[in-house]
């Protein structure tokens, strides 16, 4: 059975950023690297916290996930995002 998990951020209920991740390459992720895995699924939720007040939210969202730095819109004003260990 195909599994997919579909991650998708709304901003008054349009949507602004969507993915789809098959959930065997998910656990092959998992197996091959857990802290690595669990580090990029925890930066998809620090990203959306960090760029929901700045400017260009979009832009900001979309680079924070590319490279783990919050900008407004895209660029100025950088904040980076590391998981700190056990906050995942």
């Amino acid at each position: 059975m195909k599994v997919v998990v579909k991650y998708s951020v709304e901003v008054n209920g349009l949507p602004v950023y969507n993915e789809s991740y098959d959930v065997d390459k998910v656990a092959a992720e998992l197996e091959k690297d857990p802290a690595k895995a669990l580090e990029i699924w925890g930066r998809r939720i620090q990203c959306v916290a960090a760029c929901r007040n700045r400017h260009g939210f979009s832009a900001c969202l979309t680079r924070c996930l590319a490279d783990g730095k919050a900008c407004d819109c895209g660029h100025e004003g950088t904040l980076s995002i590391r998981p700190q260990q056990g906050e995942l």
